[in-house]
């Protein structure tokens, strides 16, 4: 009983010690080759039937819907606009980003854009826009004899007149609209030809960069309400439900674990003997993320082993 006092007390009473053992389980970790930490085959195992038995739970889906309806309530109670959430350097560093001039390669933007979809589009762009134009210019009749006329001879000769010329009107913009059509579906594939030929522009590329910027910022200036009202229309319910039937075909998918084993073979593989400390020296990425780990670490363990757990197993051990 004295030893577990013993113990108990200096874990408690001296962090030190408890610090010290966090940094030694630090240390060991990155100085194990990858193959005596990663275990392909188990770690395959493991992920295809972890995902497969929460595919295949009902109450999978059920907690997910719950996350959502419990986080749809909390944005809400927010007033306000998106951007006014995010930190202004964050925001400035993603428009950065969005405005990096981009050239992609023709042939697959042309593959994207020439869709059913965007073919439609431009039809019904094409043809309003040329049959507004036609019956515009059009010659202008009038509808209503000019006074003074009466029913004299030459009044009813302009009436007739207008009526046979109103008649031809009508068939012209019949005829019109009919050749419009046989333009239009002739002019589609030259107008999304049109469309991917600018995309790819060089001299377009910041036009293009500052119009995503902007796009970026058109988000960040919609309210909280008019985010829930897109999300709304996205039907969450059915969403959930359509993410689920996705993540039970992945599951099932065959062969999943086989490729996900030879994947992670093949990492380990490559790494050889080379330990974690090894494969990270020179990156900055141990000295950046290490620190505020292992102080994590250390919080969890000290609090950890003030529990009446860790008491009972402790002396179960010495005892």
């Amino acid at each position: 009983m004295r030893d577990t006092d013993e113990i108990l007390r200096r874990l408690r009473d001296e962090p030190e010690r408890v610090d010290r053992l966090v940094a030694l389980a630090v240390d060991d970790l990155l100085s194990r080759p990858l193959a005596e930490v990663l275990d392909p085959a188990w770690v395959a195992s493991t992920a295809v039937e972890g995902l497969r038995a929460s595919a295949s739970d009902a109450r999978t889906e059920a907690w997910i819907r719950a996350r959502i309806d419990e986080a749809r309530t909390r944005a809400g109670q927010e007033t306000g606009h998106a951007g006014e959430v995010l930190s202004p350097d964050l925001v400035l560093a993603v428009k950065d980003l969005l405005r990096r001039p981009y050239v992609p390669d023709r042939q697959l933007v042309g593959r994207f854009v020439h869709h059913r979809a965007v073919h439609e589009l431009v039809r019904d762009m094409l043809e309003h826009a040329l049959v507004e134009f036609g019956q515009k210019t059009r010659a202008v009749v009038p509808q209503q004899l000019p006074k003074g006329l009466g029913r004299s001879r030459f009044g009813k000769l302009v009436s007739a007149a207008t009526d046979v010329a109103g008649a031809v009107g009508h068939e012209v913009e019949r005829q019109l609209e009919k050749k419009v059509k046989v333009f239009v579906d002739g002019a589609i594939r030259a107008s999304v030809d049109r469309m991917a030929d600018h995309l790819v522009a060089a001299d377009r590329a910041q036009d293009l960069g500052d119009w995503r910027a902007d796009g970026f910022q058109v988000l960040l200036d919609l309210s909280v309400d008019d985010w829930l009202t897109e999300l709304d229309k996205l039907d969450p319910d059915g969403l959930v439900s359509d993410l689920a039937t996705l993540l039970r075909a992945v599951s099932q998918v065959d062969g999943l674990q086989g490729q996900l084993e030879s994947l992670l073979t093949t990492v380990v593989a490559e790494a050889g003997a080379v330990s974690a400390g090894e494969f990270l020296a020179g990156s900055g990425l141990e000295e950046s993320w290490r620190p505020p780990l292992e102080a994590l670490a250390r919080e969890r363990v000290r609090a950890f082993v003030n529990t009446p757990a860790f008491a009972a197993w402790v002396s179960a051990l010495v005892g």
